[in-house]
């Protein structure tokens, strides 16, 4: 075994090699799924608030627009990412959202969780969507994996979200939601996910 200089460097970014790194030890940020790589979602100069989740490399990025990305997938799965300022408290972000989410009922969420972040509020959900939500794709019953938040900088309120959203049917696209949520970060703050299961 050779000691040359690069190994006492610092790992700085992993772009995946499908091998599993080692956390940087400035952050708690979990571990990136293997075939993964971390991503920064660019919301334009209206969303302060830092956003980064993992994701492969099958998802096209094609529609942004400030403060909005949405990531589709061949199968039709999508993932939108949302930032914009809100006039609400940070409480009534997340209350809001979940009656929004699952307002049919025949909606339900199976897991959720929320807590706090410096400057805000979060929540965290696993559920399925009836086909008559707005959020579930082609009028067909769907999963969804989401993180929302209500969080303040520099004294202004935002509202937050990933919404990773596919036909229920698709099992493969929701077991890798199901790896993508636990990386979602705000503000460079980890969201406690739901146990998922």
């Amino acid at each position: 075994m050779s000691t040359d200089e690069g190994e006492s460097r610092p790992v700085s970014v992993v772009i995946d090699d499908g091998s599993e790194g080692e956390t940087p030890p400035e952050s708690d940020t979990p571990a990136v799924p293997a075939g993964m790589a971390q991503v920064t979602v660019d919301l334009g100069p209206e969303c302060p608030v830092h956003v980064q989740m993992a994701m492969d490399s099958e998802w096209n990025g094609d529609l942004a627009y400030d403060s909005y990305q949405l990531y589709s997938r061949d199968n039709g799965a999508i993932i939108t990412v949302n930032c914009y300022e809100d006039d609400e408290t940070a409480q009534s972000i997340i209350d809001k959202a979940q009656e929004q989410t699952f307002g049919e009922s025949r909606s339900s969420i199976l897991e959720e969780n929320s807590g706090t972040v410096p400057g805000g509020a979060y929540w965290t959900v696993h559920g399925l969507l009836a086909r008559q939500e707005i959020r579930a794709i082609d009028k067909t019953e769907s999963v969804l994996y989401g993180a929302i938040a209500g969080i303040s900088d520099n004294g202004r309120l935002y509202k937050v979200s990933v919404e990773m959203v596919t036909v229920s049917s698709d099992q493969a696209t929701a077991a890798l939601f199901a790896q993508m949520l636990p990386t979602v970060s705000f503000a460079d703050q980890v969201l406690e996910s739901p146990a998922l299961s």
